[in-house]
């Protein structure tokens, strides 16, 4: 029995396909255990700027620190791929990225109220997201649009109760972002 060339593009293309919704499910595995510790980090932290705590201005570079170390861990538990990723590695840049640009921002910029700070970092963020559900999948990039759109939300109708909004939206947004990749 002979395959038509017909055929065979198609089973080529088939097989494609498959590859690339084989590596997007593994991809948003790998990714939902992130959202989900940056989440808990990110809701902790602004609850802590929510509730003013004593030791609230150090919440946030505490907990962020855990968030890079938590991510290191997770990176290596990951391992190495086929392609030879050093996925510790790669976990450390990304998290590294997103804390030096929080801090960079109120540096840079000088911003004075945290509130805008937190705006301001978590809409890049969102960003940041979209941008990787170019690589990775569009639901990547979904958790990025919906992170955008609570943070614009909060900031135009719960302006008063921000950093609690924040909390539950921003930070309970990634962790069930997390878990709907886990569904994949």
């Amino acid at each position: 029995m002979t395959i038509q060339p017909e055929e065979a593009a198609r089973a080529l293309r088939d097989a494609e396909a498959a590859a690339d919704r084989s590596a997007a499910a593994v991809g948003y595995q790998r990714s939902s255990q992130y959202l989900i510790l940056w989440g808990l980090v990110w809701a902790m932290g602004n609850l802590a700027a929510f509730l003013r705590l004593p030791l609230g201005p150090y919440a946030f570079p505490a907990l962020m620190l855990i968030g890079v170390v938590g991510s290191f861990i997770i990176g290596m538990r990951a391992g190495r791929d086929g392609r030879r990723r050093n996925y510790a590695l790669q976990s450390l840049v990304i998290a590294a990225a997103f804390v030096l640009f929080a801090n960079g921002v109120q540096v840079v910029a000088e911003i004075r109220s945290l509130a805008v700070a937190e705006a301001v970092i978590c809409l890049a963020i969102g960003a940041g997201y979209m941008v990787m559900g170019v690589y990775m999948g569009w639901r990547m990039s979904a958790v990025g649009v919906a992170l955008m759109i609570a943070v614009i939300t909060g900031w135009l109708y719960a302006r008063e109760q921000f950093f609690l909004w924040m909390a539950l939206a921003g930070g309970g947004g990634l962790i069930l972002g997390g878990l709907w990749l886990r569904k994949v």
